[in-house]
């Protein structure tokens, strides 16, 4: 009996250690939570992060549609995503841990946000398609090839390098990234 109570003791002890490294959800905000249908509105996805481990999670936009990301060194946090609704109503928005490729779920509690989609946005003119030379500014250069189907991108400059004052918005699907270890920013599926 003895013996038993000193492994579940034990056992008890390196869970709890365990729990305490993990990453947990942390806040999910919006830009507005008042938008127009067709009006971007930034959600931006954190993690709390404790001695560096990593984790999966998911935002749910309220519409049925969902974003799986993870949160590891490669991979820093927080997620900015850019989205648009194309119907009015209320939408509740949330971020929960989710297992993601070999991620285990980040914890703690579901976080959400409401967002009211009203009207219609005004119409605006439709934007020129980016070109691989307009994506990226000055120190910043492109790295890789520009993806003229998705808009995916990344630019480069020496670690180091201030990041631009204006971060660039990412269409549909895609999410703004920035690691500054590495001297990389843009957008990614």
């Amino acid at each position: 009996m003895k013996l038993r109570t000193s492994l579940f003791a034990a056992t008890a002890a390196a869970l709890l250690a365990t729990a305490a490294q993990a990453q947990v959800l942390g806040t999910i905000t919006a830009s507005s939570t008042n938008v127009k249908v067709g009006e971007p509105v930034t959600i931006t996805a954190n993690i709390d992060v404790i001695n560096a481990n990593y984790c999966g999670f998911v935002v749910g936009f309220g519409d049925g549609t969902f974003k799986d990301a993870v949160s590891d060194v490669s991979t820093p946090v927080p997620l900015v995503v850019t989205r648009t609704y194309d119907k009015p109503g209320s939408y509740h928005v949330t971020l929960g841990g989710k297992n993601v490729q070999n991620h285990p779920n980040c914890g703690g509690p579901e976080r959400a946000v409401d967002i009211t989609v009203t009207g219609a946005a005004k119409a605006a003119a439709p934007a020129a398609p980016a070109k691989p030379g307009d994506v990226c500014e000055k120190p910043w250069k492109l790295s890789g090839k520009f993806n003229a189907k998705t808009g995916a991108f990344t630019c480069a400059a020496k670690p180091g390098t201030a990041l631009p004052a204006a971060k660039p918005e990412c269409k549909g699907d895609l999410s703004y990234f920035e690691n500054t270890k590495k001297g990389q920013f843009g957008c990614k599926l």
